[in-house]
């Protein structure tokens, strides 16, 4: 053989070898995309995580918001209604220096008695107001069972119009918008 016909032989190669490394070449194609394919899965996945830890943070701050306005509010209804229980526990005290006041004296001993008594009664409202306590006013207005508790009713006439409250025998009080004690009243029906 000569040197040209060993050239083209050299040229010509094996069509086997051609194959093998189309193959090859096909396969490390195949393993690249395979690579990236697993690539971004994994990429799909840590987003989809991250979207899961984001959501949560957001609703854990939601959560710690609302806590806070909770007890906000909470912490301000303890304030405005602080003196109720200690109200509740002198209202009957007003309420047998009233009685007390009511009574009728002719010596001079229960005539300073009363007058002391009427500054102990002043002093008691004087702090029940200073604190928020007030009276409601209940008589001659239209009955509201809100504010009011009807314990008897009598027949309505020219001075008292039905559902109106004729007369108060037990005071009632309310703290801000609360009501402590309703007016125990007798209602025109």
């Amino acid at each position: 053989m000569s040197n040209k016909d060993e050239k083209k032989d050299l040229k010509q190669s094996d069509p086997k070898k051609d194959v093998s490394k189309k193959e090859a070449k096909a396969a490390k194609k195949d393993a690249k995309k395979e690579k990236k394919d697993a690539n971004q899965a994994k990429i799909e996945k840590l987003e989809q995580k991250v979207d899961e830890v984001s959501d949560q943070y957001l609703r854990a701050e939601a959560e710690m918001q609302n806590m806070q306005t909770r007890f906000k509010r909470e912490r301000a209804d303890i304030y405005k209604y602080d003196g109720q229980k200690l109200a509740t526990s002198i209202l009957p005290v007003v309420d047998n220096l009233e009685r007390a006041l009511s009574t009728e004296v002719t010596d001079d001993a229960g005539k300073q008695l009363k007058q002391g008594v009427e500054l102990v009664l002043s002093h008691m409202n004087k702090a029940l107001s200073e604190n928020g306590i007030e009276e409601i006013d209940a008589e001659g207005q239209k009955f509201d069972p809100t504010l009011c508790q009807a314990v008897q009713t009598v027949d309505a006439d020219d001075n008292h119009p039905a559902d109106t409250v004729v007369e108060v025998l037990q005071k009632g009080y309310k703290l801000a918008d609360r009501v402590i004690r309703p007016s125990m009243v007798v209602v025109a029906q």
